[in-house]
């Protein structure tokens, strides 16, 4: 049986394999990790200022949105999140089980596609928003198919979202439907060559140019572009001042790795900020202690402009935080 000091580490490394192994960043993670300290370390010393800044982002959340510069991407992706659930009932919380892409069409629409993962892809299919001028039209690759009875189902619509994520809280129960949509999804598999390509070999030299340009492109402070981040999930994700209390940031800077916490997104240099939600969850193994909303935002924030660029959320129920 695995400690408590396992579980956590198991639960970071999923939540970090987006870096796919890139020199910079993972190993000072795990390094903390190991050393068990704890997962959430504001590294970074904020002035009084700061501090007095952070206390008035609690007192307006209405006056944060006001204030923020958004994409055209980030806009189009929010009106499709709201669409997503208003017709199909799939909330924020249950994204844990998608991944969501966006694409700019070349009439100016942009494209929002939420597809399953972990061994979903199938039952879960995909959700593909196209958003233009405010509004949403959006599809289901599972439309006109029977969804009813549970697990049994060849096609997991709301029904079985909702089921989802109070059963991923009981280990066995996550087991029993991940290998369930797993048995129904090699059923209907595609083979696809996955081949390594000279794209993928050059793929981790490119990022950490792209990493280092971000970061030579930078005009706003850290903390300014951390103080962005946190106004942005606060006042997307409505949430209230209890949870407010517990966000945790988990961006630290380190002084031999300055590119860490940057990215090229979309083509624009952005730094990424990063906060946690929860209670003692992750540390004692006992998922049944989560609440509505906990889990890991993050925020990519324009270096240059302060524009937010790109934002997810993951509440971690589908194991891949």
């Amino acid at each position: 049986m695995k400690t408590n000091k396992e579980q956590l580490k198991d639960a970071m490394d999923r939540r970090l394999s987006f870096l796919d192994d890139l020199p910079s960043c993972r190993a000072k993670v795990q390094y903390r990790i190991a050393q068990k300290e704890e997962p959430v370390v504001m590294k970074k010393k904020l002035s009084v200022g700061l501090v007095l800044a952070m206390v008035l982002v609690l007192l307006s959340v209405s006056a944060l949105a006001a204030g923020l510069l958004l994409s055209s991407r980030v806009t189009a992706t929010q009106i499709a999140d709201r669409e997503l659930e208003k017709q199909y009932g799939v909330t924020a919380e249950m994204q844990t089980f998608f991944a969501r892409e966006e694409k700019e069409m070349p009439d100016g629409a942009v494209q929002v596609t939420y597809t399953g993962v972990g061994g979903m892809e199938y039952v879960l299919g995909s959700y593909t928003a196209l958003v233009k001028d405010g509004k949403a039209e959006i599809s289901w690759s599972h439309d006109g198919e029977n969804t009813s009875g549970g697990y049994e189902a060849e096609a997991w619509g709301q029904e079985q979202l909702r089921q989802m994520m109070a059963d991923s809280l009981v280990q066995k129960k996550k087991d029993a439907f991940m290998r369930k949509a797993s048995e129904i999804g090699a059923k209907h598999s595609v083979m696809e060559d996955d081949s390594p390509s000279e794209a993928d070999e050059n793929y981790f030299a490119q990022r950490e140019a792209d990493k280092t340009a971000a970061l030579k492109a930078r005009k706003l402070s850290e903390d300014e572009m951390i103080l962005i981040g946190r106004e942005f999930i606060i006042s997307n994700y409505g949430l209230n001042e209890e949870q407010i209390a517990r966000m945790e940031l988990y961006t630290n800077s380190y002084e031999d790795e300055e590119n860490c916490w940057y990215e090229m997104i979309n083509g624009q240099p952005c730094f990424q900020v990063e906060y946690l939600l929860y209670n003692d969850e992750y540390e004692t193994g006992d998922l049944t202690k989560r609440t509505e909303m906990n889990g890991y935002y993050i925020v990519y924030v324009n270096v240059e402009t302060g524009t937010v660029e790109e934002y997810a959320y993951n509440s971690s129920l589908a194991g891949q935080g």
